[in-house]
Parts: structure tokens; C-alpha cells; sequence
């Protein structure tokens, strides 16, 4: 330990040598170099990571966005093969409709398909033919590794059990428990039992919605979410699907555009967007907001910490004229009125809301043409409503709530729809009453 220690003494100012208050600096300093030469280290290191990890998440949206920018313009198969590159487990949680039909083929003509889980969640209450159609796609692709979830408690074939339990009509009474139990526990359970940290999906920005503006890839709770097929419109699915006799639904040849469950989806019409034809009915007339959100907010804690309720499993409810309100455009639009106009206070997740949807649709249209009024509508599973919205008056207790909002010299004149009846002659009679009504 002691070696060295002449020269060292010999290169100390005379001044240090003549104090012997600095003996014990100069015998500590010799006796822990090491240590004091890792503290520095390692105070560096922290100095070093400190500001980055404070600003991690800040940074991980910009990240994602410099991903999108250089993968732009990348065939889906090179996406695919760039994302088993990725460190951590890729998983394709798939309901083997076309888009993902393609993805599954794409994998397995790159040699992925095998290292790639693909998961299915069953609701146990698919059609029939969708049965079918998983049989046929098992033994199209032997080297696929299917994992199928259901209901927690549930096994496969236990539709019936499931609706002694909770009833034949929950979906229409309650869609959100419907939805929570049969669709985001299954995918929580499998996001945790295979603990990815990429999620293949076969979204596109051709079906709407929130869909409209979606890229390439996303970060959703952790993971990445990557979308291969963002960019293809639904024509070049089933080109690639008919090209490459890849297997499909049987159900889309009988008018069935996207598929769900048996009881609330229905064949679309011309014309009709590829996803109208999903949740289709409900007898009920409103959802309870406050009992609607609180479901809401625990799904979203649950994405919070990893679990994550899928965009796919949100109702898409069309409404081409509708203009679209959100807390950003809220004051300007609604608070600052150019002319009469009838806001929908809705949820996708809202069965009633789905019921309604289609007149709404109508509704809008006939306003516009008619230039009575704007038709607008604000999403609040996606939105929330702004402060001062409620400051001006708004009390949102129920979905779907209609009211008609009139501009004043000031402010604006806000009357609710009072009445239980939603079909589209009798809101059009009360909105054309209400203007005819001095403000």
C-alpha cells in the first residue's frame, strides 16, 4: 500500500509538507485512490443518466415519430421483418379478419409466422362460421402458434354459461362490462402471461374513426404497437388476399364486411363504412355517464400499468356530416357559435349510443342540407368535456345527449332534448320547434 509514496511526498508543495493538518489528507488520498477514482465514476454515470431518464418519457413520442419518418414508404413486409429485430417479444393478436389474414400470411412467407405467437381472444360468442374459419387457418399455416383466450372462468364452448351468468343481453344492457369481460381481461391476461414488448396489429387508417390519422408504429402502455397495414385501403387487402388464396371468413361473401359476434353484428350495405355493420342494436335508451366513465377510468388504469383496452375493441360509429368537437375546439366551435347548432354527447362504448348512431347519422345529413342547423358530436371516451363547457351550462348526466345550442349576442342558449324517443322524425320535429322559438 505504501509504495510510491516517497515520489508523491517529493511532488507536494513545500508549504503542504510543513502543515501536519495535511498529513492525514495526503495518507487518505494515497491509501483510497481507487475508491475515490469509482465515486468519480460513478458519479458521472449518475450525472450522465439522470437528465435523460427525467426526460425519457418526454422523449419517447418524439422517438416513435423519428421511427415513422424513416420507415416511411416501407412495403409491410419490410416493417414485419424490421420489428422482429426489436428486443423483446413480438406477439399478433389478430380476430383473423382480412387484415390480419394478410399479416399471418406476410409472416409466414418470411419464415416469422413460427417464432410470432398469434392470439385470438373468443368472446364465446362468435359466429359459427368464424369457428370455422380459425379451424381452416390452423391447418393452413401448421407452423402458426395460436393461443386462444376467453372469459376469465370460461372455457371454450361456455357461450351459454357465460349468459346464465351475466345475462343474454348484458352487450345491449351493459356494453362495457360486456366488453371488459369478454375482451380487455382476455387481452390483459395474455399481454401478461406472453409479456411483449411489441403488438402487431392489422389496424388501417381506411376504416375510420379514430383510426383516420393513426401511423406506422405507436407507443400504447409501454409497448410498441406497430401497424403494417396502416396505409392499405381495404380493396388492396382482399387484392393480396385473392392473389395469395389466403384463407377467409365465409361470412364475406354474404355481405359481412368486419366481424364480431353473432348477436350484434349485421351484413353492411353499399356504401355503408367497412365497420357499420358492428354493435349494431339496443333496446335500452341511454347509458348512466358517471357509472359509464368510472368503468371507463379503471379500463384506463389498467392501460396504465400495461393492460390495455385495443382501439379494435371501440366501436366505430359513423357519421360523415357530423362535424367532430373535441376539449381543444370545444370554445371556438361550441362556446362561439356562427350559427344554430345540435351537439351529441355520445360514447362508442355506450350501447345506446351504437342504437342511435345510424339516426344521428341521418339527422346530420338531413340539417345539412336543409341548412337548419350544424350537427356535431363530442366523443367522450376519447375526450373529456372542459371546464368551460360546464362553466357555460352544459350538464352531460347520460348518453347519447342531444342539445341544441343557440347563439346569443353574448353567450349561447342551451336546450336539452327532453325526450325518451330518439328516432330521426321526432328529433327533427323538436329541433325544427326550438327554431322556430325566438332565443
Amino acid at each position: 500500500m505504501e509504495h510510491g509514496t516517497s515520489s508523491e511526498v517529493e511532488k507536494c508543495p513545500e508549504s503542504m509538507k510543513a502543515l501536519p493538518e495535511f498529513a492525514g489528507l495526503r495518507a487518505f488520498l494515497r491509501n483510497h485512490r481507487k475508491m475515490m477514482c469509482l465515486s468519480f465514476l460513478c458519479l458521472c454515470s449518475i450525472l450522465l443518466w439522470w437528465p435523460v431518464e427525467l426526460n425519457r418519457n418526454y422523449h419517447v413520442q418524439d422517438r416513435v415519430a423519428w421511427l415513422n419518418a424513416e420507415l416511411q414508404g416501407r412495403s409491410p413486409q419490410e416493417i414485419l421483418q424490421w420489428a422482429k429485430r426489436l428486443p423483446g417479444g413480438v406477439v399478433q393478436f389478430s380476430s383473423f379478419g382480412p387484415s390480419g389474414m394478410v399479416i399471418i400470411d406476410m409472416l409466414d412467407k418470411l419464415g416469422l409466422l413460427e417464432s410470432t405467437p398469434v392470439v385470438l381472444i373468443d368472446t364465446l360468442h362468435l359466429f359459427p362460421e368464424s369457428y370455422q374459419h380459425v379451424n381452416n387457418v390452423t391447418k393452413h399455416y401448421p407452423k402458426m402458434k395460436l393461443s386462444i383466450f376467453y372469459p376469465k372462468d370460461f372455457l371454450k364452448g361456455e357461450g351459454s354459461r357465460f349468459d346464465e351468468s351475466y345475462g343474454k343481453d348484458l352487450w345491449k344492457n351493459d356494453f362495457e362490462k360486456y366488453s371488459y369481460l369478454t375482451k380487455v381481461e382476455p387481452t390483459a391476461r395474455a399481454l401478461r402471461f406472453l409479456g411483449p414488448a411489441v403488438w402487431i396489429t392489422g389496424r388501417r387508417r381506411s376504416q375510420g374513426a379514430q383510426r383516420e390519422k393513426m401511423q406506422m408504429l405507436e407507443k400504447d402502455a409501454g409497448r410498441l404497437k406497430i401497424n403494417p397495414l396502416a396505409f392499405w385501403d381495404l380493396d388492396t387487402v382482399w387484392q393480396y388476399i385473392h392473389e395469395h388464396q389466403v384463407p377467409y371468413n365465409a361470412l364475406h361473401d354474404r355481405g359481412y364486411s368486419s366481424i364480431g359476434d353473432v348477436m350484434n353484428t349485421r351484413p353492411t350495405a353499399p356504401g355503408e363504412a367497412e365497420r357499420a355493420g358492428r354493435f349494431g342494436s339496443s333496446q335500452e335508451t341511454e347509458c348512466a355517464m358517471h357509472t359509464h366513465l368510472a368503468r371507463l377510468s379503471a379500463q384506463k388504469a389498467m392501460g396504465s400499468n400495461g393492460d390495455v383496452l385495443s382501439e379494435d375493441d371501440v366501436p366505430h360509429l359513423p357519421c360523415d356530416a357530423c362535424l367532430e368537437v373535441d376539449a381543444q375546439n370545444f370554445d371556438e366551435v361550441v362556446l362561439k357559435p356562427k350559427q344554430d347548432m345540435l351537439l351529441e354527447f355520445y360514447s362508442p362504448m355506450c350501447g345506446h349510443c351504437a342504437h342511435f348512431a345510424p339516426s344521428y347519422a341521418q339527422i346530420a345529413q338531413f340539417l345539412g342540407h336543409s341548412g337548419d342547423a350544424l350537427a356535431a358530436r363530442m366523443d367522450l371516451y376519447h375526450h373529456q368535456v372542459p371546464r368551460s363547457a360546464k362553466a357555460a351550462g352544459f350538464d352531460i348526466q347520460s348518453f347519447p345527449t342531444l342539445i341544441l345550442v343557440r347563439p346569443t349576442q353574448s353567450s349561447v342558449k342551451l336546450v336539452t332534448y327532453p325526450r325518451w324517443r330518439r328516432d330521426v322524425n321526432t328529433v327533427l320535429s323538436w329541433v325544427k320547434e326550438e327554431l322556430a322559438k325566438p332565443v
